[in-house]
């Protein structure tokens, strides 16, 4: 690896979502989106539901993220642990916007769900996210 380049890891409890050498990548922190270049000053951030744009040699690819730590270490070494993590191309867009329609039906009556209004809206953000990124992947 030379020091032009960032060893990027998405890991989440199952299993390793990614793993490489990058040129750069994007992603979303619960203070904003940040872009880690190579050599970037050691890091710790907090996650929210997001995505990861991660360029290499030109070419982007796209994950969904859900929530999670970043780790930018010394030696750029990066690690983006998440609770749950996928490739947009490998997401099943239609299984994503009618998992949005259910939760905006619940989010109706959520009294008669049994659901907390919070956790819905929650779900919904985690699916509306997932769908995006399918969309956008699909396109590359």
């Amino acid at each position: 690896m030379s020091n032009n380049e960032l060893q990027l890891k998405i890991v989440t409890p199952e299993k390793t979502v990614y793993s490489g050498e990058v040129d750069q990548f994007t992603l979303t922190t619960s203070s904003g989106e940040i872009t880690v270049l190579p050599n970037h000053v050691p890091l710790i951030s907090h996650l929210k539901t997001g995505h990861v744009i991660v360029r290499k040699d030109g070419k982007d690819s796209y994950f969904a993220i859900d929530g999670g730590i970043l780790e930018v270490r010394h030696n750029n070494f990066v690690v983006i642990l998440s609770d749950n993590s996928e490739n947009a191309n490998e997401i099943d867009l239609e299984r994503a916007e009618e998992a949005i329609k259910m939760a905006r039906e619940y989010m109706k009556n959520p009294e008669n769900v049994g659901f907390d209004y919070t956790v819905l809206q929650a779900k919904m953000n985690k699916e509306q996210n997932r769908a995006r990124l399918a969309r956008r992947g699909h396109r590359i």
